[in-house]
């Protein structure tokens, strides 16, 4: 009996294995307008701003942003809502000037989203992910709108978590 469930979950385990490889060939040849070519869509939008953060370049950066875009900044003293495109790339235009002060780059920072999500309905997509450091996670949410077949931020949260060094 022991032998045939070992059997059974072997088959069982062979069978799911080659279904999730099916399906990953799937998805990496979705046609356009398929839900896994729009995921496609919005993490080409997501690591293009994580490339501009990370290389603290405010122009590219603030191209991810819709005119009418939100933000809530995680930095002291911005406790407010930011409250357009332009009030965004103010605040980044001076934390990009902060973070290159002293460093040698374009690569001024090394943040990789971990966790990352992306859900999409229709013409709305919301991701969220995460970056750990020693003492703090630091965790975001961006909505995106697809306006004319393009994936524009039009909110994003920005918020830290302390956490001990356990």
């Amino acid at each position: 009996m022991t032998r045939q469930f070992g059997m059974c979950a072997a088959a069982a385990f062979t069978c799911i294995a080659v279904m999730s490889m099916s399906a990953a060939r799937a998805q990496t040849a979705a046609p356009v307008g398929s839900p896994q070519s729009e995921v496609a869509a919005v993490q080409t939008v997501i690591e293009g701003l994580m490339e501009a953060l990370n290389a603290a370049d405010v122009e590219r950066f603030s191209r991810f942003f819709a005119p009418d875009a939100t933000m809530f900044f995680p930095l002291a003293p911005l406790f407010l809502r930011l409250e357009n495109k332009d009030q965004i790339t103010k605040v980044f235009t001076v934390f990009f000037e902060s973070v290159r002060r002293g460093k040698t780059g374009p690569q001024y920072m090394n943040l990789v989203p971990q966790d990352l999500r992306i859900q999409i309905w229709g013409s709305t997509a919301v991701v969220t992910f995460h970056f750990r450091g020693p003492d703090l996670v630091s965790r975001r949410t961006l909505v995106l709108r697809r306006d004319a077949g393009k994936w524009l931020i039009v909110h994003m949260h920005a918020s830290g978590i302390e956490v001990s060094r356990e």
